[in-house]
């Protein structure tokens, strides 16, 4: 049963198996079948049995079937260094079910006795990274034992960086990526993707929602040409010369007091103050686009690194 263990410490990524398929239909009942079954029998087979329900509960693991999977390690009471072994399991599927801040939590409950406590910490880290628990990522990763120089140093620095460059702290960032060496392969070209995206962000001034407002105050659709949406600018002063000159018309015929003069101003009031706002919700999604593009770039680049270095 050792083979068995390590293969629950170190199968972070399953093996798919080759089989009939249709015998597997069925799996929910017959699963939950079979978790009863050793259950019952648990008291009388001790230890046995917990290899033997570990060892099903891998097997869908190898399936796929996370569902199943997580009703059987949700029921089982390991004990000893059992408790690593279920933990890292249980975060691992959680992981596959993208349930990321409750993988964390089982992962990062995996002891530093542990042969997988740098890799369930190290993506614990990550998944809380990556659902927006930036502080909570960083106490984990700065609590982090490592030896110097070793290659858990190296990704513990990256990590790090990447983190600082979610918040925006550039000094942050500057002062973990002097620890950037590219001496470990399996993190050395995202180093240099990390660098990449830390001289966009801090050479990209973020678009200014007020000016956005102003610029097309003064000329209709400027100002989301100024946002980056000429095509939305140019239909906006169109649709804003079409009405002026509309009103224009309507008033040279009847003069102020024209109903239809009337209308037709009311309606070009409301489009030009709807082209204003609109200018500034223009500025501000392309800020938010903007900020979620390189967002998702690194934590991109964060997650690589961890696949190769820990799969």
């Amino acid at each position: 049963m050792k083979q068995l263990l390590i293969a629950i410490l170190f199968a972070f990524t399953p093996v798919c198996l080759t089989g009939n398929d249709g015998m597997w239909e069925n799996m929910g009942s017959k699963a939950k079948a079979y978790a009863n079954a050793f259950f019952v029998q648990a008291d009388d087979k001790g230890a046995d049995s917990f290899r033997d329900e570990l060892d099903f509960i891998l097997y869908l693991v190898s399936r796929d079937d996370y569902a199943e999977s997580l009703y059987l390690l949700e029921r089982l009471a390991p004990a000893g260094h059992w408790v690593d072994s279920v933990n890292y399991l249980k975060g691992w599927v959680l992981y596959r079910q993208m349930e990321l801040a409750t993988s964390a939590v089982s992962l990062l409950k995996v002891s530093a006795g542990s042969p997988v406590f740098h890799k369930a910490h190290f993506f614990g880290a990550y998944n809380l990274a990556h659902t927006g628990n930036l502080t909570q990522s960083v106490s984990v990763l700065e609590g982090l034992p490592v030896e110097r120089g070793s290659m858990h140093a190296a990704m513990k620095q990256f990590q790090l960086g990447g983190i600082s460059l979610l918040r925006r702290d550039f000094a942050g960032f500057e002062e973990h990526a002097g620890y950037f060496s590219g001496t470990f392969h399996v993190m050395a070209l995202q180093e240099g993707r990390m660098l990449n995206h830390y001289d966009v962000l801090k050479s990209t001034n973020p678009k200014s929602p007020f000016l956005a407002g102003m610029m097309s105050a003064a000329i209709p659709g400027l100002g989301r040409v100024y946002a980056g949406k000429p095509a939305e600018g140019i239909v906006s002063f169109l649709y804003m010369a079409a009405f002026g000159l509309t009103s224009y018309d309507f008033y040279r015929g009847g003069g102020l007091r024209s109903p239809l003069f009337i209308i037709s101003a009311t309606v070009s009031t409301v489009f030009y103050a709807g082209n204003i706002m609109g200018s500034v919700t223009a500025a501000r999604r392309v800020n938010n686009e903007f900020r979620h593009e390189m967002d998702q770039r690194i934590l991109f680049d964060l997650h690589i690194p961890l696949r190769n270095a820990f799969n």
